[in-house]
């Protein structure tokens, strides 16, 4: 039972700790020309380990399960633009959303009483 515990309690501890260094590999990639290559590699090392510890019957329902996730994921990427998950495009974007927002905010501004502008008090 104490070997047990131990072996739980290390597995609780190592899960948070490698959940983090995935995140920081996939935020400030080290290889540019696979920018999440040692994140993938990462989660395709523990995957591989923890389908090993599978009994029989269990691995078949995790092969199946694996096969319609990446299924879907193949039908989802397929549906977008081939530059959607690109970080610069991103990062345009969402600085194109904010000026409509502040250009429109603006514009609402002056139609309001009180506002400054032509109907407003400025």
């Amino acid at each position: 039972m104490r070997e047990l515990t131990k072996s739980m309690l290390r597995f609780s501890w190592a899960m948070p700790l490698y959940g983090m260094q995935q995140m920081v590999e996939a935020a400030m990639p080290r290889d540019m020309s696979r920018p999440f290559g040692r994140a993938a590699d990462g989660f395709d090392a523990v995957t591989a380990a923890a389908r090993g510890q599978l009994g029989g019957s269990l691995r078949g329902v995790f092969d199946a399960g694996d096969q319609i996730q990446r299924g879907l994921v193949e039908a989802a990427f397929s549906l977008l633009p081939m530059d959607a998950m690109n970080p610069a495009r991103a990062m345009r974007m969402a600085a194109d959303v904010m000026q409509r927002s502040m250009g429109a905010m603006g514009t609402l501004g002056r139609r309001m009483p009180g506002g400054p502008g032509p109907q407003g008090r400025g």
